[in-house]
């Protein structure tokens, strides 16, 4: 029965992410559907420039030359049409499907333990202890892919589970 329910809040946050993708992605694209408006209505050139530059150095500061950013703000304002509303596509859905597969099939090991113990404490300890183990590996492969130094990035994020999971307990998962 633990089982079948632990299943079900796996199927359950695999549904959530997948709407939240979703969500995440129609919103990114509204943003940039407004950046590309107030473009166009930007009462000069320099006021439009002060916009695509602060959109473009939000993430990194001095990404491009005065000229490319007057080259990115003469393209918005040459378009011929723009959107008159976000939509989302076919490709949004195939990957809000491969989300809501990710996340069951990686959080699916945490439940594993609830089919094979009878012992509900027991299972919820190998459970947890699955998942602080994850979290290592996964902070492994974050750390390589960032540059952040693989085991570094793996101790934080089996640290960080571990915090995690004193103050589910505490609150009382």
């Amino acid at each position: 029965t633990l089982f079948i329910a632990a299943f079900g809040c796996n199927l359950a946050w695999g549904l959530v992410d997948a709407v939240m993708y979703l969500v995440r992605t129609a919103a990114e694209r509204g943003r940039q559907l407004a950046l590309v408006r107030a473009v166009r209505a930007a009462p000069d050139a320099q006021a439009g420039r002060a916009l695509v530059r602060r959109a473009l150095y939000a993430a990194i500061p001095n990404v491009a030359t005065e000229t490319q950013v007057e080259d990115i703000r003469a393209r918005l304002v040459g378009l011929a049409t723009v959107p008159g509303r976000v939509e989302l596509e076919g490709r949004d859905a195939i990957a809000a499907i491969a989300i809501f597969l990710i996340v069951v099939a990686a959080t699916f090991p945490v439940v594993l333990p609830f089919a094979f113990f009878a012992d509900v404490v027991t299972a919820k300890w190998v459970s947890r202890g699955l998942a602080v183990a994850m979290l290592f590996a996964g902070g492994l492969a974050l750390g390589n892919y960032a540059g952040y130094g693989s085991w570094k990035a793996g101790f934080v994020m089996a640290g960080l589970g571990t915090g995690l999971t004193i103050a589910i307990i505490a609150l009382g998962g």
